[in-house]
């Protein structure tokens, strides 16, 4: 990944105006709930992330994203994941922001795997 974001603070608003990210804030605070509550499922879930307090109103914003081979000797890029904005075409058009998705597979803490995680710019 690189070292500095594409966007140091980008608001909750923004991120639904400019990216199209829409349910960002929820998706997050499900996120949080998930991580602070593994074992929990169905609607306590629900109720842990409703309940969840994000106490910040921007985020850094990555619009590139590499993912590298774990080989230590020659640790290629596999994949990427990339962020574009809405623009405007040569004739005025409007394009619309698009974005990459990824699905991470993470690990409980003791090692086995959890379930995929989606991941969108």
């Amino acid at each position: 990944m690189v070292q500095h974001p594409s966007a140091k603070a980008v608001s909750f608003d923004d991120l639904h105006e400019l990216y199209g990210a829409t349910q960002f804030q929820d998706t997050l605070a499900d996120f949080i709930a998930q991580f602070n509550y593994p074992s929990t499922a169905g609607n306590t879930l629900l109720t842990h992330a409703r309940n969840t307090l994000i106490p910040f109103r921007s985020v850094a914003i990555f619009h590139k994203v590499k993912f590298v081979s774990n080989d230590t000797e020659s640790a290629e890029t596999v994949d990427a994941i990339h962020v574009w904005l809405e623009q405007k075409d040569a004739r005025g058009r409007i394009i619309p922001p698009r974005f990459d998705t990824a699905l991470v597979l993470t690990q409980r803490q003791d090692g086995t795997d959890c379930e995929f995680q989606s991941y969108c710019g």
